[in-house]
């Protein structure tokens, strides 16, 4: 079985999505909305924002803002996917919303069920001043569930949409979801390690989001229509995507990895 899909460009863009994802989430979410609010933005890390200076309203918009950036690239990169052409941009684009919508349905799903994160209302949870917690939580799981669901199934015929379908097109399917998926999760749990705060925000956010949140690509990999035939689908290898990738990678560790603090 001939594969048509270059697993080493699928690493590539892993490499260079999951950081740019990464800070569109927090500095493009959190950041922006603590400084357009007249807060302070005390530290940016790879995996956290440290926002002083907010409390009330304003506070909890900046701490729901990071999933409200994922949800608005999602819809964006969609729109945009719906409407490309050529094989590599129309692969490029699908990777970049499955993956926000994964991972802001992923968050509410997270948080209902751990009380903590950006939409969690427990102790160490971002929306703890808000009332009926209990409540809170139900509904988050009840989103998240089901459109974490939905993702799942919008991306895999979307994916379908391009491969095509059937036995010839397996190895294709498994190799853009599972490489992709195995080198985001891997490269934001090797980052997560650099953090000062410890293996806590390593395993709460690094882990969450990237093997937690993206887990709905194992299941699109193995998500094959058993008829049908390939479309001829093909992605080349590309070494400046493989070198971006890692340059970005390398960057966002070195950079963002140790977190970068402003004094006030």
């Amino acid at each position: 079985m001939r594969r048509n899909v270059d697993a080493l460009t699928i690493v590539g863009w892993g490499m260079l999505l999951m950081p740019l994802l990464t800070m569109w989430h927090e500095i493009g979410g959190h950041a922006a909305f603590c400084a357009a609010q007249g807060g302070h933005v005390a530290t940016i890390g790879a995996f956290y924002v440290d926002c002083r200076g907010l409390t009330g309203t304003p506070r909890l918009l900046m701490s729901c803002a990071g999933v409200l950036v994922n949800i608005l690239l999602a819809i964006a990169a969609y729109a945009c996917w719906r409407r490309a052409k050529g094989d590599r941009l129309r692969l490029f684009l699908w990777l970049l919303w499955v993956s926000e919508a994964f991972v802001a349905s992923g968050y509410f799903l997270f948080s209902g069920v751990t009380g903590v994160g950006d939409l969690g209302t427990g102790t160490n949870g971002s929306l703890s001043s808000l009332p009926m917690p209990l409540l809170i939580r139900v509904a988050e799981v009840a989103i998240g569930g089901i459109a974490y669901w939905m993702c799942v199934l919008a991306g895999s015929k979307a994916l379908t949409a391009m491969l095509g379908s059937g036995p010839e097109t397996r190895r294709d399917r498994r190799a853009i979801a599972h490489i992709y998926y195995a080198t985001a999760g891997l490269g934001a749990v090797v980052v997560g390690l650099m953090n000062p705060l410890g293996i806590f925000i390593t395993i709460m956010s690094a882990a969450a989001s990237s093997f937690g949140g993206l887990a709905g690509f194992i299941s699109i990999g193995y998500a094959n229509p058993p008829e049908g035939q390939a479309s001829g689908f093909e992605l080349k290898r590309n070494w400046a995507v493989v070198a971006l990738g890692a340059a970005a990678l390398a960057a966002f560790a070195v950079l963002l990895g140790p977190s970068i603090h402003f004094p006030a």
